[in-house]
């Protein structure tokens, strides 16, 4: 049997002095990064580098980006770790305009600002001066225009806020290229009809339909109003079907409706 190999303590003493030596180094070394970490992290917090940089905001279209950011209420001299979101939040959600916010921190001094907007969907004549109407059936009062953007219809004669409201949540469901269509929109409510709505057209056409169906059936109108050829004068009936009928006559043309792709 192989005899064992025996290791003195007079022998091993200078490697267990070496190995507390390796420990204490690596100890000292982690100590002195923490606190080197400790005193950059204090310096970052007291100076500049820790106020907010820049304010970015994203997905505006109406509301000017100055006037989210004064909504806001934030300022390049603010720390940018003292930022309370949901007040910032809260703040811009004011605006009626504005549908959503949200406040994302980006990096270690930036911040950046996304909302979303009601949609314009019409406007309004008062005094000879024009208000939008936003999606949500809100009337802008502060905000004027001499003349309207065609990019709306101006809607006349609703002196109920329901189905203005009705009637402007689905105006925003409609294709753009469908809204930009109609130039006119009048509310004539009847016995009969208490939805009734009289439009012209930017093609030329007076047309008589109701709120209720209003967003189908204007899905529809293209596909029909290229059944109605320039010689033909009359209205276009898309409330119940669709049909046509000319000025001063009870005859009604029967038009086919289709969804165009």
């Amino acid at each position: 049997m192989a005899e064992k190999k025996v290791v003195s303590i007079e022998d091993r003493i200078p490697q267990l002095k070496q190995l507390r030596k390796k420990k204490a180094n690596r100890r000292f070394i982690t100590y002195l990064t923490l606190i080197l970490l400790l005193i950059l992290v204090i310096v970052y917090l007291q100076s500049p580098l820790s106020h907010i940089y820049s304010v970015n905001v994203e997905n505006n279209r109406v509301v000017d980006t100055e006037e989210i950011i004064e909504l806001s209420e934030l300022s390049r001299d603010q720390s940018f770790w003292s930022i309370d979101q949901e007040a910032v939040v809260e703040k811009i959600e004011n605006h009626q305009e504005i549908s959503d916010v949200t406040v994302n921190r980006s990096w270690y001094n930036q911040v950046t600002i996304s909302v979303e907007e009601y949609s314009r969907v019409g406007y309004v004549k008062s005094s000879n001066l024009f208000k939008p109407i936003l999606e949500n059936g809100k009337v802008l009062d502060d905000t004027e225009l001499k003349v309207p953007k065609g990019d709306a219809p101006v809607l006349y004669g609703f002196s109920e806020q329901e189905p203005l409201t009705r009637l402007t949540q689905q105006l925003a469901e409609l294709d753009s290229a469908v809204v930009q269509l109609i130039s006119e929109i009048y509310w004539e409510p009847e016995d009969t009809n208490k939805d009734q709505i009289r439009m012209f057209t930017t093609d030329g056409h007076e047309v008589i339909a109701s709120i209720h169906n209003f967003k189908d059936k204007m899905k529809l109108y293209p596909s029909i109003a290229q059944q109605v050829t320039s010689d033909m004068e009359g209205i276009l009936y898309i409330d119940v079907g669709a049909y046509f009928q000319p000025y001063n006559s009870n005859d009604e043309v029967e038009l086919e409706a289709s969804e165009e792709e």
